[in-house]
């Protein structure tokens, strides 16, 4: 179950201006945590809408967490309060922090690890760590059909990610701090910093997953 949820994430699922839906587990393979098991590791989030800090409701349910939100910006989510754990993978203690972004409508950063559009709605990101460009990192995007694609950012942290299709793209990436913190319980030798970016492409070609 730890290998399993080290490689999980948390996505946003938004449409339009109204409540969104945050999900953990693995987008393109239609896993989706559930309360009583792994959804019980995102113990704490924290949602916020644009360039407001101000908590946003959240309720929860068996398979999701429901964020009570209305209006314009980009929603974001962290969850930091999940225990540091033994990493059986890179030895000693890794803590693990989750970012959500939902919406490519602003071009700054407010999350620690995060994919910015260099212009809104733009297919361009940069993926910026501490609001620093961050280079040679992989990204993975998934578009509407499942498909995914493996992309690398260049010496200036940027992305061009194809979007063919109409319909939700969901992004994720995952970057090691090697830098240990913390103390007694809560000690731990790196963190692992997991971020997504989902957005709903109106444009391209229309994709159902009805036969």
């Amino acid at each position: 179950l730890i290998n399993t949820a080290q490689a999980h994430y948390v996505w946003l699922e938004r449409e339009g201006e109204g409540r969104a839906y945050a999900y953990f587990g693995e987008w393109v393979d239609d896993i989706r945590e559930k309360a009583g098991g792994l959804l019980d590791r995102i113990k704490s989030p924290r949602a916020f809408l644009g360039i407001s800090t101000a908590p946003l409701p959240i309720r929860r349910h068996q398979d999701r967490l429901e964020v009570e939100v209305q209006g314009k910006g980009d929603l974001r989510l962290v969850e930091d309060g999940t225990p540091p754990r033994d990493d059986s993978e890179k030895g000693g203690i890794t803590r693990t922090i989750y970012y959500a972004k939902a919406g490519r409508s602003e071009t700054s950063a407010k999350l620690d690890l995060e994919l910015v559009p260099t212009v809104a709605e733009g297919n361009t990101l940069v993926l910026l760590f501490y609001g620093v460009p961050l280079a040679k990192t992989e990204v993975t995007v998934i578009g509407p059909p499942k498909w995914e694609k493996h992309l690398t950012t260049n010496d200036q942290g940027h992305i061009v990610m194809p979007t063919p299709w109409s319909g939700r793209y969901v992004l994720e990436v995952t970057h090691f701090e090697a830098k240990p913190g913390g103390s007694g319980n809560g000690k731990f030798d790196r963190t692992r910093h997991i971020t997504s970016l989902s957005f709903v492409q109106r444009d391209g070609q229309p994709w159902s997953d009805k036969p």
